[in-house]
């Protein structure tokens, strides 16, 4: 494992806001802020109906769990729940992004997960009533929706597929944290992020522009390594015709970082990482 990889800490918890904060958790230190509720949509109930957890659930239901439940958006920077905090939602994110992260006993922080658009988080937290096991962050401006514990359980109690849903959710999560974990202990810092690149590529031959999901601070920490760090990688990168401009990535030769991604050309693998 390279260094950089002891930023990454793992849980079933994360990846999958209060409508109104408490007063503990609007105190000093919190910076950002919720905005006014906005109003319910189709795109928005679309979104919570593709969920892993409400996949095999029928849409009259998903709509029935929704009523009254309204999006709010928060800046960035705002601190939807701490670690330790008891766990009495869990949300949804309709846009932009948050950061899941835990304290070292030195003080770092370790981020656990970013959870964009369509996605879920903190339920098992929720559904087993216990306390949240990190923090969540907003990392740019979004804009969610809190679904609350009592009228959760109450709607599982009767809806059978959404313990199955749940089951399946967790599945998922489980074997994507053990395909972190393998990638951590077993692939470079450069490996790491020519994967990451690759993954959004829609293409596997010609060029490509693609966009970044989120700044470089956060995108070293998803990765698990310091900013610095991923600067240098993306140097390295260059060298297959890789390039980093502002938020996007430029792709000369997606076949050649195939390659690279794949193992295939191993001298040049060799060279760069």
């Amino acid at each position: 494992m390279d260094q950089d990889g002891e930023n990454l800490i793992s849980t079933l918890d994360f990846p999958g806001g209060p409508d109104k904060l408490s007063p503990d958790r609007a105190g000093a230190g919190r910076s950002g802020k919720a905005r006014e509720p906005g109003r319910m949509t189709a795109d928005h109930v679309e979104i919570v109906r593709n969920l892993t957890i409400f996949s095999k659930v029928p849409a009259e239901k998903v709509e029935a769990l929704l009523k009254g439940t309204t999006p709010r958006a928060y800046s960035k920077g705002h601190v939807l729940f701490q670690q330790g905090d008891p766990a009495d939602s869990f949300f949804v994110v309709l846009s932009g992004c948050v950061k899941l992260y835990r304290q070292t006993p030195q003080g770092d922080e370790a981020v656990v997960h970013i959870v964009s658009r369509g996605e879920a988080f903190a339920e098992a937290a929720m559904f087993l009533g216990g306390r949240y096991p990190a923090n969540a962050q907003i990392a740019e401006d979004s804009e969610l929706i809190r679904i609350s514990t009592q009228p959760f359980r109450q709607w599982v109690a009767s809806s059978p597929e959404i313990a199955f849903g749940m089951l399946a959710a967790l599945s998922a999560r489980l074997h994507h944290m053990v395909n972190e974990t393998e990638q951590l202990q077993t692939r470079s810092a450069t490996e790491r992020v020519a994967d990451f690149i690759l993954k959004r590529c829609p293409v596997r031959t010609g060029s490509a522009v693609i966009a970044l999901p989120y700044d470089k601070s956060l995108l070293a920490a998803r990765l698990a390594m310091k900013p610095e760090s991923l600067s240098r990688v993306l140097a390295k990168l260059r060298k297959i015709g890789v390039r980093s401009e502002q938020h996007r990535v430029i792709i000369g030769d997606v076949a050649r970082l195939v390659r690279f991604c794949t193992g295939e050309n191993r001298a040049e693998a060799a060279s760069i990482r």
